[in-house]
């Protein structure tokens, strides 16, 4: 595996953890990597974005609707069916689709981390769309979503149950956007160590602050908790740049390729991590921390995709593209080459 490449997945791997870390109930770790666990994982997403030619943006389009929301419904509707049953309500299934259907804020519980695909699928779209113009033109459409989205924050339209969490989108594009447009300098930078200070200094800083009950910064972008324009770009992005360092560094250890593995199984995880957990904790009674609730919601998850893995339906409709760790990728490429 290329360093370059490498790296990325292992920032992909840490980023599923953190979600997965930042659900245990943990406030305190909440709190803090709140301040950027989704940020990380959206411009890691635009790291690997590639542009979209005008003529082709509608085919490129449905394909990408079809590859995030076959999963969406795939796991949505599984997990509804275990919700009526342990309700023992039918109809609760019916009302939990549509949910679904209309996404965002409303989602909760069970499903709490669905807003995120939704989310994720409408900055992938606007981007795609916005590569057909000069980086100029983006980077101004790009302020327009972020300032857009500050002003839904700070206004009682947060209030407001938004399809999709679109209005987040417009907050979550500007951190695609710079992992889009840094990408090609990024891997020198991490390579030479060149923001690793700075982003240190400035995260140590926001640290002592809380903690001094001085300055109270919280970011929450689920349910648009972001009031402070300019350190919304700045506090999340110096956590990242450490993080993306520290990433780049472990890739010359071992450990780096288990790591880099959960970077390319990130679906499952990401939708089963809190069902799984809340069957553990309320089916079966368990009680357990912030470190338990973070190994069962990595490796459960993980034992359920391989499985399905093994059947071509199961793959195609709860793993897409992806497959387990790029195995559907690279047997699809096989089966073309034949």
């Amino acid at each position: 595996m290329q360093e370059r490449r490498k790296w990325i997945d292992v920032a992909r791997g840490v980023s599923i953890i953190l979600v997965v870390l930042g659900h245990s109930g943990n406030e305190v770790i909440d709190h803090y990597f709140g301040w950027f666990r989704m940020p990380l994982f959206f411009l890691v997403s635009g790291l690997l974005f590639k542009s979209v030619m005008p003529d082709k943006y509608i085919s490129w389009a449905l394909k990408r609707i079809r590859t995030f929301m076959i999963p969406y419904f795939a796991y949505g509707i599984c997990i509804a069916v275990l919700v009526a049953a342990k309700l023992r309500d039918p109809l609760s299934v019916s009302r939990d689709i549509w949910n679904l259907i209309y996404g965002g804020t409303v989602l909760g519980g069970w499903y709490g981390v669905f807003w995120f695909i939704t989310c994720l699928l409408l900055v992938h779209l606007l981007m795609g769309f916005l590569t057909r113009y000069p980086v100029k033109v983006q980077a101004a459409a790009v302020l327009v979503s972020y300032t857009t989205a500050h002003f839904v924050s700070m206004t009682s339209l947060a209030e407001k149950d938004i399809p999709w969490n679109a209005d987040v989108a417009l907050l979550a594009v500007a951190f695609f956007f710079l992992g889009y447009t840094v990408k090609s300098q990024l891997a020198s930078w991490l390579e030479r160590g060149t923001w690793f200070i700075p982003a240190l200094l400035i995260s140590a800083a926001a640290i002592v602050l809380n903690k001094e009950q001085i300055w109270i910064f919280r970011m929450d972008m689920k349910m648009k908790v972001y009031t402070q324009p300019v350190l919304d770009l700045i506090v999340p992005l110096a956590c990242v740049l450490i993080v993306l360092q520290m990433c780049y560094w472990i890739t010359r250890w071992r450990v780096s390729s288990v790591l880099a593995f959960l970077g390319t199984v990130t679906i499952s995880i990401m939708y089963l991590h809190i069902p799984v957990n809340i069957v553990l904790k309320y089916g079966l009674g368990l009680e357990y921390g912030s470190f338990v609730f973070t190994l069962a919601g990595v490796l459960l998850p993980l034992g359920v995709a391989w499985i399905m893995s093994k059947s071509s339906l199961l793959s195609m409709l709860f793993l897409g593209q992806q497959g387990f760790g790029r195995k559907g990728k690279l047997q699809g490429k096989l089966k073309a080459a034949g």
